[in-house]
């Protein structure tokens, strides 16, 4: 596989500020509590001051990023938005008329991507398993068939379905391909080479999870929205955006099984989570861009 190029600089720990001890209790805590990891970035002032990677995953190795996907897409949205080509208020049925199903509620009719982006469209659970079920080609119009059981903008819910057709708007109004469209726009700007997408049968990529980057390339990620959207000299994602996403627009729940740590209870921003000290974004399995404030 080609070697990424490297996208940040590299620094000792004392001389952006951080303790070395401080790393290395990180790390001795992480192996007490037997937490299998693959990688490890952490970045303090823009400059790389410690980075390991635990066989068979190496710095090269593109990793699957499951949720943290979401963050991208939501990146794209703000693109899209930023483009005049899609608003905040724009419904799914306007957007994606083709995918309306006959027998939709009103409600469905009245979805928009602030809803979408929010995760609070009114399903009580994630619908993916149900869209599907129900129109095994078209998790679109799967989606707008699942009941809603909650009015919409009251209660977050963690839907998958919902990234998924905000994808396929973004799409519709660009005119691209979310892959493609996040190559030109963000990760050729910012010198990432290796983006890979998984894709549903029809070819469309997930947009909830299924891209695969390197560690290197998240924690560039995290940092070019530390920056407010800036890389290098270039503005790739709106400042107003980055703080949009960012932001707390509803506040979380615990998951039906009661389960659900301190940070996920924060609230939910725009595919972003709130924490204790900013927000993350985070996939299954762990894999966690986390932004703080030290």
């Amino acid at each position: 596989m080609p070697s990424q190029r490297t996208l940040l600089s590299r620094s000792a720990p004392a001389a952006s500020g951080m303790s070395s001890r401080s790393i290395a209790a990180l790390l001795d805590r992480l192996e007490a509590r037997s937490v299998e990891c693959h990688s490890l970035m952490i970045v303090r002032h823009g400059h790389v001051v410690a980075e390991g990677w635990w066989a068979p995953y190496s710095a090269e190795r593109p990793h699957l990023l499951y949720s943290l996907t979401k963050s991208f897409t939501s990146v794209a949205v703000g693109l899209a938005i930023a483009d005049g080509l899609l608003s905040l208020d724009d419904r799914v049925v306007d957007v994606l008329p083709d995918h309306v199903p006959a027998d939709i509620a009103e409600q469905g009719r009245r979805i928009t991507v602030h809803h979408l982006l929010s995760m609070t469209a009114g399903h009580r659970t994630d619908s993916l398993a149900e869209a599907w079920r129900l129109e095994p080609g078209d998790l679109v119009k799967g989606f707008l068939r699942v009941p809603f059981t909650e009015a919409e903008g009251t209660r977050h819910t963690y839907d998958n379905s919902t990234t998924f057709v905000l994808a396929r708007m973004v799409e519709r109004v660009t005119g691209r391909g979310l892959p493609e469209l996040l190559d030109e726009r963000l990760f050729k700007p910012m010198g990432v080479e290796h983006a890979e997408w998984d894709r549903v049968a029809s070819g469309a990529a997930f947009g909830f999870h299924g891209l695969h980057l390197t560690t290197e390339a998240v924690a560039a990620f995290g940092e070019l929205l530390l920056r407010g959207g800036r890389w290098g000299d270039r503005r790739l994602v709106p400042r107003e955006w980055v703080e949009l996403a960012t932001r707390r627009h509803i506040e979380t729940l615990r998951f039906e099984d009661g389960s659900g740590d301190v940070d996920y209870l924060c609230g939910y921003g725009y595919q972003f989570w709130m924490s204790r000290h900013r927000y993350h974004g985070d996939g299954s399995f762990g894999q966690l861009c986390r932004f703080l404030e030290l």
